[in-house]
């Protein structure tokens, strides 16, 4: 029994995706710790009383206005090639990269970017890595590699969910002698996928499973992050079952830079579009008349855009929290605990204009300046740092797959 999917067809449905990690739709900044905060929030004036002239007033607007005044430029990067799609990049960094086809209908979306001084690599994608075959004990013999209906070749290698495959493409291209691996299966991304696709694929007569997930590790002195989805179809009483590692991206950083290489792998994977007329041609191409890929496109990106607002719900929590434990701070010493402090409004009141911050380090090294009022911090995979509840415990497992405390 012959395998339904037509190459070009297949290639299309695993990487034809209208924007998989889809733009958050508002505006943001990047705060001094590489945080990702709504810029409404960022802007937000300080309700505290008192003018410029009022040290409370002006240490309190110094801290709320902070992520403005410490916001990383970002730009849009349009893929030079062929213009099959775009990404938000922080100004000024190098950048190369573009659609590069390993066959006529196999493209990768290839971006290299490093910041000045060389400090962070990002990387997403690599023409590299070919689609799989799982071995099916007729012809496909693990290890091998054999000829496709679209002119390329397949990998004969069994299925890898995201967190393997993407443990073993680092190894293997990113840093050989990487350790410490760290994280596993997003299970709020995975979980919707799945339940999207059964629905699509059932009405298609096949069968898909879609892992995401992401790792932190460690290379010699530097930390690395990689982010990764890998998608296997095949169909009911068929021979065939194919998988491939749909994206992977992801940086090498020093630990000094962490928080900026954090905010840049987010705002790239969040603002990552395909070119929609590019992706009709492609599909025009490849005879897809029925519009399978578009309807599955939506499908990834409306469940990317489910989880990107759970992040951003993370980051309101986090500006919420920070808002209010430096609220009840400048309020108390405003009531009396400024004797100590020297500075005089020339009324006889004495103020702390101390901006009360700490710094916080997690287990592979990544620190940054957080709210000293907040008590427990953890930093997610990339390496960026969020408040846990008051009781200790971490942020939502769907967010992140390897929540580390920080010290």
């Amino acid at each position: 029994m012959r395998f339904r999917f037509s190459g070009c067809l297949f290639i299309l449905f695993l990487m034809g995706a209208i924007g998989l990690e889809a733009a958050y739709g508002q505006s943001y900044w990047v705060d001094q710790n590489g945080n990702v905060i709504p810029a409404k929030a960022a802007q937000a004036q300080p309700s505290g009383p008192g003018s410029q002239n009022n040290p409370i007033s002006s240490a309190y607007a110094q801290r709320q206005s902070a992520p403005a005044q410490a916001s990383i430029a970002y730009m849009q990067w349009n893929d030079p090639v062929e213009g099959a799609f775009s990404v938000l990049l922080p100004r000024g960094w190098q950048v190369t990269g573009g659609t590069q086809r390993t066959t006529r209908v196999e493209p990768h979306y290839v971006v290299r970017a490093q910041s000045p001084g060389g400090g962070v690599q990002l990387f997403m994608d690599d023409p590299r890595i070919a689609i799989r075959q799982v071995p099916n004990g007729f012809y496909a013999r693990e290890g091998t590699a054999i000829p496709s209906a679209w002119g390329g070749k397949l990998l004969v290698e069994r299925y890898r969910p995201a967190p393997q495959a993407a443990q073993e493409y680092v190894q293997k291209a990113v840093c050989p002698s990487a350790t410490q691996f760290q994280g596993g299966i997003i299970p709020g991304q995975t979980e919707d996928l799945n339940r999207q696709f059964g629905a699509i694929a059932r009405s298609e007569g096949k069968q898909i499973h879609v892992d995401v997930g992401e790792l932190s590790f460690r290379c010699g002195e530097q930390n690395g992050y990689v982010y990764a989805i890998t998608l296997q179809a095949w169909q009911p009483g068929g021979p065939v079952s194919l998988w491939l590692i749909y994206r992977v991206a992801g940086f090498l950083t020093r630990p000094a830079e962490g928080a900026t290489a954090a905010a840049a792998i987010h705002r790239m994977l969040g603002s990552f579009q395909m070119n929609q007329q590019w992706l009709e041609n492609f599909a025009r191409e490849c005879n897809d008349t029925a519009g399978n890929v578009i309807r599955e496109s939506n499908a990834i990106t409306q469940s990317t855009i489910a989880r990107a607002k759970a992040q951003d719900a993370a980051e309101q929590a986090q500006f919420a929290s920070w808002k209010k434990n430096s609220d009840a701070s400048f309020n108390a010493i405003e009531k009396g605990e400024r004797a100590s402090t020297g500075i005089n409004d020339g009324n006889g009141h004495d103020y702390n204009a101390q901006l009360n911050q700490k710094s916080v380090c997690n287990s592979v090294g990544d620190c940054q300046t957080v709210d000293a009022n907040v008590t427990n911090w953890w930093f997610d995979c990339s390496g960026k740092a969020y408040p846990g509840s008051e009781s200790g415990g971490a942020p939502s497992s769907s967010l992140s797959a390897c929540w580390n405390k920080g010290q």
